[in-house]
């Protein structure tokens, strides 16, 4: 084993401090060798009025870790900091609690915190002392913040007075060491509270009675209280290096020993003891003395303590030849007590980090004595600079009644630059909507100082972290001004919250309907597993073919990604007008809508996406069936391609959307037209020969229904393919058909796909008999609650007319959406994500891929203290649950809302699934389509008298916009110019 596999790394740090209340702020006071004790009077007698106080320690925000109010005040406030250290330091380490073992060691102060809260509390309901003893008691420490914060591996208190801090890094490098986690958190808090003014430096004592701490120096003359927290975030450096974190620095080794018996008295120190930890650390850390040039010591500013530790440090480091520098931070901040050794080690990490060793404040040089042995030794009056090679330092702690800590620390291994990428998805979460808002201004404020580093900001935010339940995501494009992608209309679309138990997922495969020329060619050109994934089938259906399948997946020429609000409205428009398919490419349409969804289906699965329901729409039962292994792909891929060639027996035919229940209209088939499909509430197809359709248009038209031709030259779905339909059934009677391993919901019966169901029978229904989709999906509703579109279809807008509540995410792009491929799928698993499905982000990036520094989360900390005499206000509440936050919804005042507004507002919640309407909402957004607009053009002209023409109803398609503007253009105010049509909105 060598020193390498004992190295730590430190990937996260937090401080809670006097005068810092972050480390850039600590670093701010170090380097400017800044004393931030608090003076509030002046010295009287014995007393002095100095003290390090840590600003708001009695402020806490409860909501972040799920606590009540009324356990907040009942908890001690340094165990609430070291709640709030320990989760900024996971953040800062980017570590997820979910994804691997996290252990903590952590130790707390004493303090007067219990007799304060007894007091003024008792009497209260749920206030009795099994609340207060585990809401105080320092046994519950560490495993009050595995709890809050969801860690699984050891739980520890650890106890050992001044060196508590240190002694906490050391237990959890041993931890690591020994494969007890993966990840290690290291904590202390030490607060007083009720907060002292001062302390008594009583004559004798270990007190400065000026108010000053000095180590080391001529005129030091005792110590200054004072109160911090701290923790650090631990990981085998060989882990670190692979999992591209950002490292501090690195543990080379770290040892402790105790007094024993030989000292003057059990608050006596031996100089001894404390040169053989130095020795013990830095022979576990393979390091020589020479080979260190600073050293944090632990610097009590008393004379005999100094005396005894400047001893120490000479004879480790006589003879070495090298200067070293002698440090203590408890001249800037006072002596800390348990956080001690935390203030020093992330000073001297802060320090290797910036390449500076800081002063400390108020040396003037050192006593005789110290001087006589000082030798290679160099107390630190002024910054000096520190950059030359590998760095080296000690850090030493050492507490009362003898447990002695020393730790080594080297420079973080140089880091390799990371791939600049400007486009990417990012994932925010948060305990609250405020808080999550401030992240995400803080993220955007990062992403536009240094669009270059989104690509590592995606892969940061996607691995890490822990996970909240207020959720966003926002997908940063190459190709637009990163700061569009923060847009609030945009973002409020990509926000949820996530259910507190992982959802079911099914997955939804779409027919032929919404396909087009150079579908998922971005994704075959830029995402490695999908290609791989569709090169797999794309040689058969080349076979198949003659080599007719691959060129569809070839791009169209068109730019994606571009364009104000991301949708081409006259694309969208035209959609009516396209050219029907011709019964020759039919085949090769076919298996290219199979091969694409089959890619797909089998890339979400990569990105570990078990659907635990089915849903086939006509032709994406075929692919359903493949994924549920019902039959094996090649088979399948001949029997589309089979099936595809058998229309054309059935002679020409149309087919027509209707947007009504299949139940308003089925009065209106007959006469060589029938209901095709059953969608939605609000949605069908009829099919039939030309002739019976055109009649059916003309009398559904005339009896107000919006219709709109389907993009089809046959009769899908209707008695005119039942001699296709036997050919294909007797094509299939030697197939082997498998009972569904994954739940499918026939849209031919409307019910789960059995055993007894399979075979050339059922296929026949399939090709002739009517598309239940609407049963199926309420079916499926039953066993998820996100349904996932596989392909480029419409079935948000129907699902959501019969569920508002479900949740449909769309991973492909429609023809006439100015996105990428690449951005769509983002979009799509960032959708998922934020609505609580577990999602494997790894593919996404390369093995080397490196995290970055995330913004500090936010939070809101309000005074959790007693009162006394106790408060007037309202008692809180014993629960000890968090209260559950309602759910904001932004309701529209109706009051003074005009026929027009309310005309939409009814036509918008109908067509698209809604309960409610806000004036961000964006129609096409939400699911919104060519025939739902038609529908929404025909419904204007009704309540208005009015036909008003499509470029001006969607000349903006945010929904307080288009009111606004019809407002306007109704009212023969001055209208927009077709040049100036902003979808935006």
């Amino acid at each position: 084993m060598t020193t390498d596999d004992l190295a730590i790394a430190v990937v996260g740090m937090a401080v809670r401090l006097p005068g810092a209340a972050t480390l850039d702020e600590y670093w701010d006071l170090l380097l400017g060798g800044r004393i931030t004790a608090t003076r509030s009077g002046e010295i009287d007698g014995d007393f002095v009025p100095s003290y390090g106080t840590v600003a708001g320690s009695g402020h806490f925000d409860p909501d972040r870790f799920g606590i009540s109010e009324a356990e907040a005040v009942l908890i001690d406030p340094q165990q609430r900091l070291l709640l709030d250290v320990a989760d900024e330091a996971l953040a800062d380490a980017n570590a997820d609690p979910s994804a691997a073992p996290v252990s903590i060691y952590a130790g707390v102060g004493r303090n007067d915190y219990l007799d304060w809260v007894s007091t003024a509390l008792a009497g209260r309901p749920g206030v009795d002392d099994m609340a207060l003893e585990v809401a105080n008691g320092g046994d519950y420490a560490a495993t009050r913040v595995a709890y809050r914060l969801g860690l699984t591996g050891t739980a520890l208190t650890v106890q050992s007075a001044c060196s508590t801090g240190l002694v906490a890094v050391h237990l959890a490098c041993q931890d690591l060491l020994g494969a007890g986690s993966d990840v290690a958190v290291a904590a202390t808090s030490a607060v007083r509270v009720p907060g002292p003014r001062g302390y008594t430096a009583a004559a004798g004592g270990i007190g400065s009675p000026d108010g000053c701490c000095r180590p080391f120096d001529r005129h030091a003359n005792g110590t200054l209280p004072g109160d911090g927290a701290g923790a650090v975030v631990l990981k085998r450096l060989a882990d670190a290096i692979a999992d591209g974190d950002r490292i501090w620095g690195v543990i080379r080794g770290s040892a402790t020993n105790n007094d024993g018996s030989v000292k003057s008295g059990f608050a006596g120190v031996n100089s001894q003891a404390q040169r053989d930890v130095v020795l013990a650390a830095l022979d576990v850390a393979g390091v020589e003395p020479h080979e260190i040039s600073y050293v944090e010591a632990h610097g009590s500013g008393t004379r005999v303590g100094d005396a005894a530790e400047w001893s120490a440090l000479a004879e480790v480091f006589e003879g070495t030849g090298q200067p070293v520098a002698v440090g203590a931070v408890k001249a800037n901040l006072g002596h800390l007590r348990e956080a001690a050794g935390i203030a020093g080690i992330v000073k001297t990490l802060l320090s290797l980090h910036h390449g500076k060793i800081v002063p400390t404040p108020s040396f003037t040089g050192l006593p005789e004595d110290l001087a006589r042995r000082s030798g290679t030794l160099a107390p630190v009056a002024d910054v000096l600079d520190w950059t030359a090679g590998v760095r080296r330092a000690g850090v030493s702690a050492f507490g009362l009644g003898g447990t002695n800590c020393h730790v080594v620390l080297e420079t973080a291994p140089p880091r390799p630059a990371g791939e600049a990428r400007t486009d990417g998805l990012l994932l925010l979460s948060s305990h609250s909507a405020r808080t999550l808002d401030e992240d995400t201004e803080a993220l955007r404020d990062q992403v536009v100082a240094a669009p270059e580093r989104v690509g590592d900001l995606a892969f940061t935010t996607q691995t890490s972290g822990r996970k909240l339940r207020e959720r966003r995501y926002v997908v940063v494009s190459a190709d637009e001004d990163p700061a569009e992608a923060f847009a609030a209309g945009r973002l409020r679309g990509q926000t949820a919250t996530a259910p507190r138990s992982e959802p079911g997922i099914g997955f939804v495969l779409p027919g032929i309907g919404s396909h087009y020329q150079g579908m998922g060619a971005g994704l075959a050109a830029r995402n490695p597993i999908f290609a791989g994934h569709l090169d797999g089938v794309l040689d058969h259906a080349d076979e198949l073919t003659g080599g007719r399948v691959s060129p569809r997946f070839a791009p169209d020429g068109r730019a994606q990604g571009k364009g104000g609000d991301r949708v081409d409205l006259a694309a969208m428009l035209r959609r009516k007008d396209k050219p029907a398919r011709s019964a020759v490419d039919l085949p090769e349409l076919h298996l290219s809508l199979f091969c694409f969804e089959y890619a797909l289906a089998r890339t979400l699965v990569d990105h570990g996406l078990r659907p635990s329901v089915l849903i086939g729409h006509s032709l994406g039962e075929w692919v359903c069936s493949v994924l549920a292994d019902v039959i094996d792909v090649e088979t399948a891929m001949v029997a589309v391609h089979r099936r595809a060639g058998l229309v054309k027996l059935a002679g020409e035919g149309h087919m027509l959307a209707v947007l009504a229940s299949a139940e308003e209209v089925a009065g209106y088939a007959g006469d060589d037209a029938w209901l095709a499909a059953d969608n939605g509430p609000k949605h069908c197809v009829f099919s039939g020969r030309p002739g019976g359709i055109a009649r059916l248009s003309e009398r559904l038209r005339a009896d107000g229904f919006s219709v709109l031709p389907v993009d089809a030259m046959h009769p899908f779905h209707t008695p005119q393919l039942e001699d296709a339909a036997r050919l294909l059934g007797d094509d299939l009677t030697s197939v082997e058909m498998r009972a569904p391993k994954i739940p499918l919901a026939s849209s031919v019966l409307g019910r789960w796909l059995g055993p007894d169901d399979l075979g050339p029978a059922y296929w026949r229904r399939h090709m002739v008999d009517t598309v239940h989709f609407r049963d199926a999906a309420k079916l499926a509703l039953t066993k998820a609650q996100v349904l996932v579109e596989v392909g480029p279809g419409t079935a948000r807008p129907w699902v959501l007319q019969a569920d508002p509540s479900a949740v449909v995410v769309r991973t492909v792009r429609q023809s006439y959406e100015q996105v990428s491929d690449t951005d769509a799928l983002l979009a799509g698993l960032g959708q998922l994500w934020a609505n609580g499905v577990r999602v494997d982000f790894g593919p996404l990036h390369a093995k080397d891929a490196m995290r970055v520094q995330l913004p500090r989360p936010s939070s809101h900390r309000r005074r959790f203290l007693p009162d006394q005499p106790p408060p007037q206000r309202k008692s809180f509440s014993p629960s000890t649950e968090a209260p559950a936050e309602p759910r904001q919804v932004v309701a529209v005042e109706e009051t003074g809302v005009d026929e027009l507004e309310r005309h939409l507002r009814a036509q918008w919640r109908a067509l698209l699934g809604l309960r409610e309407v806000h004036p961000d909402d964006h129609f096409f957004h939400l699911g919104g389509d060519s025939l739902m607009g038609v529908h929404l053009i025909a419904g204007l002209r009704e309540v208005t008298g009015v036909q008003v023409p499509s470029e001006q109803v969607f000349a903006f398609a945010r929904f307080g916009a288009m009111v606004t503007h019809l407002r306007g253009w109704l009212a023969g105010e001055p209208r927009i110019s077709e040049k100036g049509t902003d979808c935006h909105g």
